[in-house]
């Protein structure tokens, strides 16, 4: 380091160092606040192709077997990968047990869990489509409980095939507003 370069640094002072981290701080937060939500958008993709892949396990589960729907959420909690293989185990449980409670508020109860501990990336109508698919299937037959679960595997892949198509330049613009957010902040405050 010259001379006249060590000179700026003591002439910036303590007040310009304070000023100078404080610019890196908001600028680190906001690039880290970009690069959150771009995750949270991948990780909303891979949730939802999770959910569609358990639709594919209970449909094959009720055409083959038709097993009830304590035991075939049980069996495919052992072919889910994490967390859907300890969240379907804790819905088989419950189901068996019973306890006089319907399908629609078991489901209903293990969903607003699921949302709330593991999947806090899906959005509201994710939820909603999932909530939905509850209310009728405990106390349909067994081609009506097929129907309603292919609904909500083409929905699920409808809203996959959308997020995929545009996933690329949403998760480069969420970065890219991150940082430039925090530029126009450091700018703003100095």
């Amino acid at each position: 380091m010259s001379g006249n370069q060590g000179k700026e640094w003591r002439k910036m002072g303590l007040a310009g160092l304070v000023r100078l981290a404080g610019s890196l701080t908001v600028l680190a937060a906001a690039t880290g606040l970009g690069a959150a939500v771009s995750l949270d958008y991948r990780r909303r993709i891979q949730l939802l192709t999770q959910l569609r892949r358990m639709f594919l396990l209970l449909a094959g589960e009720i055409r083959s077997s038709r097993t009830p729907a304590a035991e075939a959420f049980g069996r495919m909690a052992g072919r889910m990968e994490p967390p859907f293989g300890k969240w379907l185990k804790t819905l088989a449980d419950r189901l068996e047990a019973g306890e006089g409670e319907s399908f629609a508020f078991i489901w209903k109860e293990w969903v607003e869990q699921f949302a709330r501990a593991d999947a806090q990336a899906l959005q509201t109508q994710d939820v909603e489509l999932l909530l939905s698919f509850g209310e009728g299937f405990g106390y349909l037959d067994q081609q009506m409980q097929l129907s309603s679960i292919q609904f909500v595997q083409e929905q699920l892949l409808d809203r996959v095939g959308e997020l995929r198509g545009g996933c690329a330049a949403r998760m480069r613009m969420a970065r890219l507003l991150g940082v430039s957010a925090g530029i126009f902040l450091v700018i703003l405050l100095l």
